[in-house]
């Protein structure tokens, strides 16, 4: 698939009348953010936008700007994608950007080409103004949490660039200041995108580390989505037995750019800093569907998710889980877990505990935030998360287009804590926030390190 390919008009607005019965079908509740008649209008908006041929991705945009109404982030199309589906002859140069004061500065180049701190001004043939804007369209919406949506957009930018640069030439012009005041224009090599998603600098495995500075410890969880869990657990283990050990009197959790991921290891960490000792309680929210998890399960795991629901009916959770399989098609049911937090440790840390969050803090790592707010268990520091206090959603399918090709993930659960505090619906309420300087960047320093705390 290559982003400059025609769709003819028939086919997109079969590709739109898919997603949106989909989007019926499947999500447990699209009208939290938006009622019926919007996203109808949104919808007629879309297949207006489609009476003549478009290529890949000017309809990559026009399903991202109609998803968007949902305000989930879900519930989305990933530009990357476009690039995955280019085929391993597609190119790319691979780079992040920071937004400070309404600049745009270079913090990732690939192999150091262009100065970290350095001004951009342009990026091939488009100004950087427009590059944002440009990929504003494409950036996920989440409740009403614009200034993460900010951040994401910002960290997007590198991506969008590349999806929408069809150009053959080998080479990107970079336009920007140095820390001289000097304006420079730079070619830059592009790779093979190919190359480039497996590249550790750019799209890191890394899951847990810490650290400890005399009587502070620190976790930084990059993602809850592990590839094993066991070692995931562990790890979160070891890390608190060394706290035990030392008499540690404070520990900081790091979720900044954790973009969620499995609710059991949340609950393992929350079981080590739980001082109320309570029950999580979350409500889960699905809606019957051939693309719910229980459809998801593999033959063998239905099975025996049966003969055990049917063992100890009508008692239990899973007896409830049951009931709702059971239910037909189109079926919306709340159920509410309430797990006991516990660990093999019997351990519970009593210290001052605080969380670092940012933008790119999504899914579980809200959950985690809003979890600290309702139990008071410390200060929440840096910038507002992607997700507000009163829900996320999650385990989203991917459905292929039938015409186009391109996948769309639609969630097929809503997550609300049990104990709803009532807020706002802005952004996440934070109690002290820290952003990156012109100064941090340009010498390499992270505000939120330890040596920044011992400083």
């Amino acid at each position: 698939m290559k982003g400059n390919a025609l769709i003819c008009p028939e086919a997109m607005i079969e590709d739109l009348r898919e997603l949106y019965q989909n989007i019926l079908k499947t999500h447990p509740n699209p009208f939290i953010y938006c009622s019926k008649n919007e996203l109808d209008s949104a919808y007629t908006v879309a297949q207006n936008a489609v009476l003549t041929p478009k290529s890949v991705l000017d309809f990559s945009l026009i399903l991202a700007g109609f998803i968007k109404n949902i305000r989930d982030s879900h519930t989305y199309f990933n530009p990357r994608d476009i690039l995955v589906l280019s085929g391993n002859k597609s190119r790319a140069i691979p780079f992040y950007l920071t937004k400070i004061d309404s600049r745009f500065y270079m913090s990732q180049a690939y192999n150091n080409c262009i100065p970290v701190g350095a001004e951009i001004l342009e990026v091939g043939t488009m100004t950087i103004d427009s590059l944002f804007n440009l990929t504003m369209k494409f950036s996920p919406k989440e409740a009403y949490t614009e200034s993460a949506r900010e951040e994401i957009t910002t960290k997007m930018m590198g991506l969008v660039f590349n999806v929408q640069n069809n150009s053959p030439e080998h080479e990107v012009q970079f336009k920007y200041v140095n820390r001289l005041g000097d304006t420079l224009l730079t070619k830059v090599g592009r790779i093979r995108s190919k190359k480039l998603f497996k590249n550790e600098n750019w799209y890191p495995s890394k899951e847990l580390e810490y650290e400890f500075f005399n009587d502070i410890a620190y976790l930084r969880v990059y993602s809850f989505e592990s590839k094993n869990e066991k070692k995931f657990k562990k790890t979160i283990d070891r890390f608190f037995s060394i706290v035990a050990t030392r008499n540690i009197d404070s520990v900081i959790i790091d979720v900044r750019e954790n973009r969620g991921g499995f609710i059991l290891l949340l609950e393992h960490l929350l079981s080590y800093i739980n001082v109320n000792e309570q029950t999580y309680d979350l409500n889960y929210s699905y809606k019957r569907s051939d693309l719910d998890r229980f459809e998801s399960l593999s033959r063998l795991k239905k099975i025996d998710f049966i003969k055990k629901a049917k063992r100890v009916y009508p008692r239990g959770m899973i007896s409830k889980e049951y009931d709702f399989y059971l239910s037909p098609k189109g079926t919306v049911k709340t159920i509410l877990y309430q797990k006991k937090l516990a660990n093999s440790s019997n351990y519970i840390f009593r210290g001052n505990c605080s969380l670092y969050i940012n933008g790119l803090s999504m899914s579980a790592s809200v959950l985690l935030a809003s979890w600290f707010k309702e139990n008071n268990r410390g200060e929440i520091i840096g910038t507002p998360c992607f997700g507000s206090l009163n829900a996320t959603h999650g385990n989203p399918a991917t459905i292929f287009l039938r015409n186009s090709g391109l996948p769309i993930s639609i969630s097929t659960l809503k997550l609300t804590p049990n104990n709803l505090m009532k807020s706002k619906w802005g952004d996440f309420h934070i109690d002290k926030k820290i952003t990156l300087s012109l100064k941090d960047l340009e010498l390499g320093v992270d505000p939120f390190t330890l040596d920044s705390i011992k400083d």
